[in-house]
């Protein structure tokens, strides 16, 4: 990583500018410039294939190479001379998902990447801000250590950025959009390593230097959006994340010590809960909507989902913000009710029943049984039978529980309803989002939304399938003689085949 002070100027003026720019208004207004635009969401990179070749338990984006080569059919597309703009809408790099803690050998590189960035720590310093509970759940989210997590994600994901970088390179722009995966886009040091990163893969496929890369082509063709923008004052685009209450950040964008990011509990659910889990049972976060997770575990694999309920979720539930307590309690006490009280009254009339067994050999504390023919098999019978009927708590149990989770499952998964109210509200001819991972789109008297789905891959967690089909998901929107957007479907890119194809979308019935 270079780290000479022009590049850090350069960075630092860059943060002067995007802070300026952004300012107090929203959604951003940006210029496409006669452009094609190429929208995509919810990559959800983590920390990509190690030395070894492997993946993590909690790595979702498999598809670095194929991502590359849709970048290229991208470029392909569009006339000669002509350049794009590629929109990432939110869940880019999924910093939640980064559990790698740096070790003692790290230390220097770290210090080194931060030094680069303008910000001075020692390795002392460094080593000391790593919590016991970091250790075991990966580091919080401070500036420096979420520069750490990027970094993580940059090796682990070459392929990825050098394909971003050869796109800037080649002319075109980018713009970032936060989601609720990569709220570290907030901190101008994690905007200036990414900045910083694609200039040294451009300089070093090239005649540029760092700095001259950084500031003739990443910095002028890179753009990060906190909430919102609006493109040529036609197509919106936010993630969607503020739409759902388990996502949606409550009380500002940092904690009150100015060090941490205000993160929704659904991250909290993902850093305790979910990445524990998955480094057994990979995949369990590739459910839609997240929420319902839980009941569709208890549907599905009601073991796993006990184990989950009295084993895990405890301790998820001591350590997140308390402005999302009556939220998770109200779901997760229902569930939890339908499945503990009947196993409680099972636990207890089996106490009934079998403690005067134990005590004495026979309900009445005699030593043999009270009709003195059918003697100890009669009573044994009875105590059996007794244990039987008390057995059948554990299967109202399990029947209540299904059926609380089939109701809670009734949940949205789609932002449609969202989008026409913005175009209630503004005169926009597009609306796109993330973040559910479904993709979908609607026409409305002329206005279209749009949803451009996931790059991870889809659990039909029923038969244990990958859906291929409803991943790799874009959107692109072309330009009429007068210059402006015209409506475009949603395609899947085709890595197999080379080529991109309208996705098979069906209408649900309202």
């Amino acid at each position: 990583m270079a780290t000479d002070a022009r590049i850090t100027d350069l960075l630092r003026q860059a943060e002067l500018a995007y802070s300026a720019s952004e300012g107090a208004a929203q959604p951003v207004v940006l210029d496409a410039e006669g452009r094609d635009v190429f929208v995509i969401s919810d990559l959800h990179l983590a920390e990509g294939v190690g030395r070894d070749q492997r993946y993590g338990g909690t790595e979702n984006f498999f598809a670095d190479a194929s991502f590359a080569r849709f970048l290229d059919y991208a470029e392909g597309y569009l006339a000669p001379g002509l350049s794009a703009l590629l929109i990432i809408n939110g869940d880019f790099v999924d910093f939640m998902r980064i559990v790698h803690v740096p070790e003692e050998a790290d230390l220097g590189t770290w210090a080194g990447l931060l030094a680069g960035l303008g910000i001075q720590k020692s390795e002392d310093e460094l080593a000391a801000s790593i919590s016991d509970k970091e250790r075991e759940h990966g580091l919080k989210t401070h500036d420096f250590k979420s520069v750490w997590k990027l970094a993580t994600c940059v090796e682990g994901h070459a392929d990825t950025f050098e394909a971003l970088a050869d796109w800037l390179g080649r002319g075109h722009r980018l713009v970032v959009v936060r989601g609720n995966h990569d709220l570290e886009w907030y901190w101008p040091a994690v905007r200036s390593h990414l900045r910083l990163a694609l200039a040294e893969r451009i300089a070093a496929g090239g005649s540029l230097d760092v700095s001259e890369a950084l500031e003739q082509v990443v910095l002028p063709n890179l753009r990060f959006i906190q909430d919102a923008a609006l493109v040529d004052d036609e197509l919106y685009i936010e993630h969607g994340h503020q739409f759902d209450k388990f996502t949606a950040v409550v009380d500002g964008p940092v904690l009150k010590n100015g060090e941490e990011l205000n993160i929704p509990f659904g991250s909290f659910f993902n850093r305790y809960l979910i990445n524990h889990v998955e480094l057994h049972y990979p995949f369990l976060d590739n459910i839609r909507p997240r929420e319902s997770l839980l009941p569709l575990l208890v549907r599905e694999r009601f073991f796993l989902a006990l184990r989950l309920l009295f084993q895990h979720i405890p301790f998820a539930l001591r350590i997140i913000p308390k402005q999302y307590y009556r939220y998770i309690f109200g779901r997760v006490l229902v569930l939890g009710l339908a499945v503990g009280i009947p196993v409680g009254l099972m636990v207890w009339q089996l106490v009934q029943v079998l403690g005067p067994l134990f005590s004495s050999g026979s309900p009445d504390g005699s030593s043999g049984s009270p009709d003195g023919s059918s003697g100890v098999f009669g009573f044994l019978a009875e105590q059996g039978w007794n244990v039987a009927r008390q057995f059948a708590w554990l299967a109202l149990s399990y029947f209540l529980a299904r059926v609380v989770a089939y109701f809670q499952l009734e949940s949205p998964s789609s932002l449609a309803s969202v989008a026409r109210e913005q175009f209630a509200k503004h005169d926009y001819r597009f609306v796109t989002f993330g973040h559910t991972h479904n993709p979908d789109q609607v026409e409305d008297a002329g206005r279209w939304f749009y949803n451009t789905g996931t790059w991870v891959p889809i659990i039909a967690l029923s038969n244990v399938e990958v859906r291929h089909d409803k991943t790799y998901t874009f959107l692109h929107l072309g330009r009429d003689a007068s210059g402006k957007l015209v409506p475009g479907v949603l395609q899947r890119w085709d890595d197999a085949a080379g080529r991109a194809e309208p996705m098979t979308l069906v209408r649900p019935k309202a």
